[in-house]
């Protein structure tokens, strides 16, 4: 290897551990960060050693090969202390690290009578992983509360230089150049993606979120709503969140067959992917130790043990049966990494 670095490379990390499904080989080298600063310095080694490199935030909506990944594991620490509130008229402005874990943004929102992320209460994972795929519930998503989002652009970092001699010029101008702030309506966001799903380069650092005054206990209140229907309606265990996105149907007869067994209408065109699959008889189907939930057909459980391998093979089965039956495609809304 070529420099000597100062944020910590570790070698043959477990990445299980590291991800809500529990389930993945080591990363032949792996570093967390918590700052710009180290961000640059952890892209600085991958790209001197000739790695490609995956930023990780809260491990959910993952699925990591049981071969690992073979290059740079950037691990984005949680840093609760970097959130920054300001006001702008009537709403106020929350700047605040892509590692912040969602549930202590929650806390931190209503902790300053602060209204709009209620609906994130009990959803795992960063908000810098939330941004980057529109997370959303209960009919809201990233897309409602992001008033811009700083990023990182690493498709060709290869002018910054790191010098062991000069630490404190790393902040430097090539690399400031290379930050830059996107406004909502830039993100394009679309359902359960944006425009930094769609790039790896793109890398979030920051997200400024747009919220507004509100009462404290009523904020309280409506997050405790969602998070006890969060716990009835999904189930328990390791899992990655909800395996396949939610497909736009066009087939009336298909659209009325939903609407008849679950009294529900159909939002946008779109069917969730957990009917489809419970309707092809996929409740419980085991693959080795992986299966999908007994009451929930989007969602695939690691019982323990469970291999990537168990979870490709399932996550095809399931697929072709509904392809099959329905001659609908679905497409996976978890994010593989090393295959």
């Amino acid at each position: 290897m070529k420099n000597k670095v100062m944020i910590k490379i570790q070698q043959n990390i477990s990445l299980a551990p590291y991800t809500t499904f529990k389930i993945g080989g080591p990363a032949r080298f792996f570093c967390e960060v918590k700052s710009e600063d180290e961000l640059m310095e952890a892209l600085n080694y991958a790209r001197n050693n000739k790695l490609e490199f995956f930023i990780l935030g809260g491990g959910s909506n993952i699925l990591v090969s049981d071969d690992g990944f073979k290059g740079l594991v950037i691990k984005i620490k949680n840093q609760i202390s970097k959130c920054k509130m300001t006001m702008q008229s009537e709403k106020c402005l929350v700047e605040c690290w892509a590692g912040e874990n969602l549930a202590n943004l929650v806390k931190f929102s209503a902790e300053n009578n602060l209204s709009g992320l209620e609906w994130a209460a009990g959803i795992p994972g960063t908000i810098g992983g939330a941004a980057r795929g529109n997370a959303g519930a209960f009919g809201l998503c990233m897309a409602d509360a992001v008033e811009s989002v700083k990023i990182f652009n690493a498709s060709d970092n290869s002018n910054i230089i790191y010098d062991e001699n000069q630490k404190s010029k790393i902040k430097n101008q090539n690399y400031n150049s290379k930050l830059k702030i996107i406004d909502n309506k830039n993100c394009k966001f679309g359902y359960r993606t944006s425009t930094f799903k769609e790039s790896n380069n793109l890398i979030i650092t920051s997200v400024i979120l747009r919220l507004q005054k509100g009462d404290k206990a009523e904020i309280e209140a409506k997050a405790k709503e969602n998070i006890k229907k969060r716990v009835e309606k999904q189930p328990k265990g390791f899992s990655a969140g909800s395996f396949f996105k939610n497909p736009a149907v066009k087939n009336e007869e298909i659209r009325r067959q939903f609407e008849t067994d679950t009294g529900l209408k159909c939002k946008d065109d779109k069917i969730p992917a957990g009917w489809l699959i419970e309707e092809i008889g996929f409740l419980g189907k085991k693959v080795g130790r992986v299966q999908v939930s007994e009451n929930h057909g989007n969602f695939v459980i690691n019982l323990g043990g469970g291999k990537a391998e168990d979870v490709v093979i399932l996550a095809s089965l399931i697929k072709q049966k509904v392809r099959e039956k329905f001659h609908i495609q679905l497409i996976e809304e978890v994010q593989f990494v090393g295959f």
